[in-house]
Protein backbone atom coordinates (compact mmCIF):
# COMPACT_ATOMS: atom_id res chain seq x y z
CA UNK A 1 0.00 0.00 0.00
CA UNK A 2 1.61 3.01 -0.88
CA UNK A 3 2.58 5.99 1.74
CA UNK A 4 -0.39 8.58 2.66
CA UNK A 5 0.67 11.70 1.19
CA UNK A 6 0.53 14.85 4.14
CA UNK A 7 -2.76 17.22 2.42
CA UNK A 8 -1.48 20.57 1.22
CA UNK A 9 -2.73 23.29 3.39
CA UNK A 10 -5.23 25.40 2.19
CA UNK A 11 -3.81 28.89 0.98
CA UNK A 12 -5.19 32.42 2.93
CA UNK A 13 -4.41 36.05 2.42
CA UNK A 14 -6.45 36.14 -0.83
CA UNK A 15 -4.42 32.84 -1.77
CA UNK A 16 -0.63 34.26 -1.43
CA UNK A 17 0.22 32.26 1.52
CA UNK A 18 0.09 28.73 2.40
CA UNK A 19 1.76 27.76 6.17
CA UNK A 20 4.37 25.28 6.32
CA UNK A 21 3.25 21.76 7.37
CA UNK A 22 5.30 22.35 10.45
CA UNK A 23 3.45 25.92 10.90
CA UNK A 24 6.66 27.70 11.96
CA UNK A 25 6.58 29.72 8.45
CA UNK A 26 4.41 30.56 5.37
CA UNK A 27 5.11 29.69 1.56
CA UNK A 28 5.09 32.63 -0.32
CA UNK A 29 3.05 32.61 -3.75
CA UNK A 30 3.39 35.69 -4.82
CA UNK A 31 5.79 35.68 -7.83
CA UNK A 32 7.83 38.90 -8.15
CA UNK A 33 10.41 40.26 -10.69
CA UNK A 34 13.12 38.21 -9.74
CA UNK A 35 11.25 34.87 -9.60
CA UNK A 36 9.69 35.71 -12.63
CA UNK A 37 13.04 36.10 -14.47
CA UNK A 38 13.79 32.11 -12.67
CA UNK A 39 11.00 30.78 -14.73
CA UNK A 40 11.57 32.62 -17.85
CA UNK A 41 15.61 31.92 -17.67
CA UNK A 42 14.09 27.97 -17.47
CA UNK A 43 12.40 28.05 -20.44
CA UNK A 44 15.31 29.57 -22.34
CA UNK A 45 18.27 27.37 -21.03
CA UNK A 46 15.76 24.36 -20.59
CA UNK A 47 18.27 22.89 -18.34
CA UNK A 48 18.78 21.61 -14.47
CA UNK A 49 17.40 23.68 -12.26
CA UNK A 50 17.29 23.88 -8.60
CA UNK A 51 15.16 25.73 -6.23
CA UNK A 52 16.05 25.55 -2.55
CA UNK A 53 13.09 25.85 0.09
CA UNK A 54 10.82 24.43 -2.72
CA UNK A 55 7.60 24.27 -0.31
CA UNK A 56 4.81 22.31 -1.63
CA UNK A 57 6.13 22.56 -5.40
CA UNK A 58 4.65 25.90 -6.77
CA UNK A 59 7.77 27.00 -8.94
CA UNK A 60 8.72 23.66 -9.52
CA UNK A 61 5.45 22.93 -11.39
CA UNK A 62 5.73 25.89 -13.72
CA UNK A 63 9.74 25.14 -14.64
CA UNK A 64 8.74 21.44 -15.42
CA UNK A 65 6.12 23.26 -18.11
CA UNK A 66 8.81 24.84 -19.38
CA UNK A 67 10.17 22.28 -20.04
CA UNK A 68 13.20 21.96 -17.91
CA UNK A 69 14.44 19.58 -15.34
CA UNK A 70 14.13 20.66 -11.58
CA UNK A 71 16.03 19.62 -8.38
CA UNK A 72 13.78 20.07 -5.76
CA UNK A 73 15.02 20.76 -2.42
CA UNK A 74 13.36 21.04 0.97
CA UNK A 75 13.91 19.83 4.95
CA UNK A 76 11.05 18.71 4.74
CA UNK A 77 10.22 15.30 3.87
CA UNK A 78 6.57 15.46 3.83
CA UNK A 79 6.39 18.54 1.26
CA UNK A 80 8.78 16.83 -0.87
CA UNK A 81 6.30 14.24 -1.16
CA UNK A 82 3.60 16.64 -1.89
CA UNK A 83 5.62 17.90 -4.55
CA UNK A 84 5.92 14.56 -5.79
CA UNK A 85 2.47 13.90 -5.99
CA UNK A 86 1.50 17.17 -7.67
CA UNK A 87 3.86 16.26 -10.55
CA UNK A 88 2.38 14.79 -13.20
CA UNK A 89 3.55 11.18 -14.53
CA UNK A 90 4.82 12.20 -17.91
CA UNK A 91 6.98 14.96 -16.05
CA UNK A 92 7.70 12.51 -13.17
CA UNK A 93 12.21 11.88 -15.05
CA UNK A 94 12.67 15.23 -15.31
CA UNK A 95 12.01 16.09 -11.30
CA UNK A 96 14.84 15.27 -8.97
CA UNK A 97 14.18 15.59 -4.98
CA UNK A 98 16.87 17.03 -2.57
CA UNK A 99 15.90 16.54 0.77
CA UNK A 100 18.43 18.57 3.14
CA UNK A 101 19.18 21.56 5.09
CA UNK A 102 20.62 24.28 2.52
CA UNK A 103 24.13 23.96 2.57
CA UNK A 104 24.99 22.15 5.52
CA UNK A 105 23.03 18.80 3.85
CA UNK A 106 23.22 19.11 0.16
CA UNK A 107 25.60 18.39 -2.20
CA UNK A 108 25.21 18.63 -6.19
CA UNK A 109 28.44 17.90 -8.58
CA UNK A 110 30.24 21.25 -9.67
CA UNK A 111 29.54 23.02 -12.73
CA UNK A 112 26.22 20.59 -13.66
CA UNK A 113 22.89 22.74 -12.91
CA UNK A 114 22.37 26.11 -14.89
CA UNK A 115 20.13 28.16 -12.20
CA UNK A 116 19.47 28.10 -8.52
CA UNK A 117 16.69 29.92 -7.19
CA UNK A 118 16.81 31.17 -3.21
CA UNK A 119 13.41 32.58 -2.25
CA UNK A 120 12.80 33.74 1.20
CA UNK A 121 16.15 31.73 2.80
CA UNK A 122 18.87 33.68 3.18
CA UNK A 123 16.45 35.99 5.10
CA UNK A 124 16.90 33.19 7.94
CA UNK A 125 20.24 33.28 7.96
CA UNK A 126 23.29 34.55 9.98
CA UNK A 127 25.75 36.25 7.61
CA UNK A 128 28.45 33.52 7.57
CA UNK A 129 26.17 31.14 6.48
CA UNK A 130 24.61 33.29 3.90
CA UNK A 131 28.55 33.39 2.20
CA UNK A 132 29.03 29.93 2.91
CA UNK A 133 25.85 29.32 0.86
CA UNK A 134 26.93 31.54 -2.32
CA UNK A 135 30.07 30.37 -2.30
CA UNK A 136 28.88 26.82 -2.67
CA UNK A 137 26.11 27.49 -5.10
CA UNK A 138 28.73 29.34 -7.35
CA UNK A 139 30.74 26.05 -7.55
CA UNK A 140 27.94 24.09 -8.69
CA UNK A 141 26.25 26.44 -11.60
CA UNK A 142 27.93 26.08 -15.13
CA UNK A 143 29.76 28.93 -16.28
CA UNK A 144 26.88 31.50 -17.05
CA UNK A 145 24.35 30.10 -15.15
CA UNK A 146 22.37 32.29 -12.84
CA UNK A 147 21.24 32.69 -9.14
CA UNK A 148 18.30 34.47 -8.39
CA UNK A 149 17.48 35.48 -4.74
CA UNK A 150 14.91 36.78 -3.17
CA UNK A 151 14.64 38.25 0.46
CA UNK A 152 12.79 40.34 3.09
CA UNK A 153 13.67 43.81 3.65
CA UNK A 154 12.80 45.54 6.62
CA UNK A 155 10.44 47.79 4.71
CA UNK A 156 7.29 46.08 5.94
CA UNK A 157 4.31 47.61 8.31
CA UNK A 158 4.81 44.84 11.03
CA UNK A 159 8.08 46.40 10.93
CA UNK A 160 7.88 49.99 11.09
CA UNK A 161 9.45 50.24 14.74
CA UNK A 162 12.92 48.74 13.45
CA UNK A 163 13.38 50.72 10.31
CA UNK A 164 15.33 53.76 12.24
CA UNK A 165 17.83 51.02 14.04
CA UNK A 166 18.39 49.47 10.53
CA UNK A 167 19.37 52.62 9.14
CA UNK A 168 20.92 54.10 11.65
CA UNK A 169 23.36 50.66 11.70
CA UNK A 170 23.75 50.93 7.72
CA UNK A 171 25.09 54.54 8.33
CA UNK A 172 27.81 53.40 10.70
CA UNK A 173 28.52 50.46 8.80
CA UNK A 174 27.34 47.95 10.27
CA UNK A 175 28.12 44.63 8.47
CA UNK A 176 24.69 42.93 8.87
CA UNK A 177 22.60 45.77 10.06
CA UNK A 178 19.50 43.69 9.55
CA UNK A 179 20.37 41.54 11.75
CA UNK A 180 17.81 40.56 14.61
CA UNK A 181 18.22 37.86 17.75
CA UNK A 182 14.64 37.77 18.43
CA UNK A 183 12.11 39.28 15.57
CA UNK A 184 9.13 37.99 17.53
CA UNK A 185 8.84 39.97 20.27
CA UNK A 186 8.36 42.64 17.18
CA UNK A 187 5.06 41.39 15.72
CA UNK A 188 1.69 42.39 16.69
CA UNK A 189 0.09 39.33 18.33
CA UNK A 190 -3.48 41.03 16.45
CA UNK A 191 -1.02 40.49 13.08
CA UNK A 192 0.29 37.04 13.41
CA UNK A 193 1.10 34.71 16.10
CA UNK A 194 4.68 35.22 17.25
CA UNK A 195 4.86 31.49 18.26
CA UNK A 196 4.62 30.21 14.11
CA UNK A 197 7.42 32.69 13.25
CA UNK A 198 11.48 31.74 13.26
CA UNK A 199 12.74 33.41 15.69
CA UNK A 200 16.08 35.44 14.13
CA UNK A 201 16.18 37.12 10.90
CA UNK A 202 18.40 39.03 9.20
CA UNK A 203 16.73 41.74 6.75
CA UNK A 204 18.66 42.41 3.84
CA UNK A 205 18.96 45.26 1.35
CA UNK A 206 20.45 45.17 -2.11
CA UNK A 207 23.45 46.81 -1.45
CA UNK A 208 23.89 44.02 0.66
CA UNK A 209 23.22 41.16 -1.79
CA UNK A 210 25.18 43.15 -4.06
CA UNK A 211 28.07 43.04 -2.21
CA UNK A 212 27.56 39.08 -1.11
CA UNK A 213 27.24 37.98 -4.62
CA UNK A 214 30.81 39.68 -5.61
CA UNK A 215 32.54 38.45 -2.53
CA UNK A 216 31.65 35.22 -3.98
CA UNK A 217 32.45 36.06 -7.35
CA UNK A 218 29.38 36.22 -9.12
CA UNK A 219 28.82 39.24 -11.73
CA UNK A 220 25.59 41.18 -10.76
CA UNK A 221 23.17 41.30 -13.38
CA UNK A 222 20.43 43.29 -10.96
CA UNK A 223 20.07 44.20 -7.47
CA UNK A 224 17.11 46.06 -6.09
CA UNK A 225 14.07 46.72 -3.97
CA UNK A 226 10.83 45.03 -5.54
CA UNK A 227 7.83 45.67 -4.44
CA UNK A 228 5.05 43.26 -2.80
CA UNK A 229 2.06 44.65 -3.74
CA UNK A 230 -0.50 42.06 -2.71
CA UNK A 231 -2.39 41.18 0.92
CA UNK A 232 -1.57 40.67 3.44
CA UNK A 233 -0.95 44.68 4.64
CA UNK A 234 0.85 43.82 7.15
CA UNK A 235 3.61 42.69 4.38
CA UNK A 236 3.46 46.11 2.35
CA UNK A 237 4.92 49.59 3.17
CA UNK A 238 5.76 51.80 0.34
CA UNK A 239 7.34 49.27 -2.57
CA UNK A 240 10.66 48.20 -0.68
CA UNK A 241 9.70 45.21 0.69
CA UNK A 242 11.68 42.32 -1.20
CA UNK A 243 15.00 42.79 -1.69
CA UNK A 244 16.14 41.21 -5.12
CA UNK A 245 19.10 39.93 -7.00
CA UNK A 246 20.50 38.11 -9.99
CA UNK A 247 24.01 36.90 -10.14
CA UNK A 248 25.71 35.22 -13.06
CA UNK A 249 28.75 32.93 -12.64
CA UNK A 250 31.71 34.02 -14.68
CA UNK A 251 33.58 31.04 -14.83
Amino acid sequence: MPNKITPMPEAIENGMLIPTLDRQGWIWLYEDEITKAYIDYSEQTKGTMLEIGAGYGHIVLKVLDKGARVIANDISDDQLDIIKNRVPRDQQPRLKILEGRFPEETDIPEKSIDGVLVSRVFHFFEGVKIRKSLHKVNRWLRKGGKIFIVADSVYRTIFKELIPTYEKRVTEGVEWPGLIGDIRKFIPRDKLNPKTQPKMMNFLDPNILRRELSYAGFKVEISSFLKYPCDPEFARLDGREISGAIGVNKY
